[in-house]
């Protein structure tokens, strides 16, 4: 559709929409699924995320997907600033989840709209792989972004072309293992839920997850021993005495 705008000068200003389909939904990925291939380029600071895979070779750094979940569990969010009052909370939700997942051996990797050197001005410098999805390729392969179905039309306060909150939980296979999504922008991150899906794929690969738990803080010190009692628990009308 073409429409024309007339501004306070007399000036006429033409503009070309482009169409999308009514009342078409989001359809993220969930649990079960498998996480869709991406990669990483450039460096601390500065991380470009990318559906393509880039050659490790040359002056700039490359992670990918595959690389990352060959190590350790690998929880994956997304984050905009564009998001008014709800972001800086989600913000510093992403770094105490990052504390508590840097204990349990696993990586965060938040990919953004905004782009880490412009997030670092604004006086914020995160401990964890943030990457700018700046084509939004990422996010549309993980469905939490669709131009089909814009926040700005559906949620309040939003008025730029953004993704949703979401967090994954990502295993060895590329399988999804756990999954949040708060398509109202209404519901906060569950920090204790991550961690105990990351503890859970411990329990079909020990040596997934090796790092000491003498060398836990208080925090997942205390949650440790809480799944492993409750695990006992569970197990224990199914031992013979």
């Amino acid at each position: 559709m073409t429409l024309e705008f007339q501004n306070e000068l007399g000036d006429y200003r033409t503009i070309v929409s482009k169409p999308r389909k009514a009342n078409a939904d989001i359809q993220p990925l969930k649990t079960g699924d498998k996480a869709p291939f991406f990669s990483l380029s450039g460096g601390a600071g500065d991380w470009k995320a990318s559906i393509f895979n880039y050659p490790k070779s040359g002056p700039s750094q490359s992670l990918s997907l595959l690389d990352l979940v060959a190590e350790k569990p690998v929880v994956i969010s997304f984050y905009c600033p564009c998001w008014g009052r709800y972001a800086s909370p989600y913000l510093d939700s992403l770094i105490r989840l990052n504390d508590a997942l840097q204990q349990v051996g696993a990586e965060l990797v938040v990919l953004s709209i905004e782009s880490p050197k412009a997030l670092a001005k604004q006086g914020r410098n995160l401990d964890f792989l943030f990457a700018h999805d700046a084509n939004r390729e990422v996010s549309r392969q993980f469905g939490v972004y669709n131009e089909d179905s814009p926040v700005w039309d559906r949620v309040s306060g939003i008025s730029d072309e953004a993704f949703i909150p979401a967090v994954y939980v990502v295993g060895p296979d590329r399988q999804i293992e756990y999954h949040f999504l708060d398509e109202n922008f209404d519901t906060p991150i569950n920090i204790d839920e991550i961690v105990s899906h990351v503890w859970s794929l411990n329990e079909t690969d020990p040596g997934y997850i090796s790092k000491p738990i003498g060398q836990l803080n208080v925090y997942a010190q205390s949650f440790v021993a809480l799944w492993i009692l409750g695990f006992l628990a569970s197990s224990l009308p199914f031992i013979n005495f």
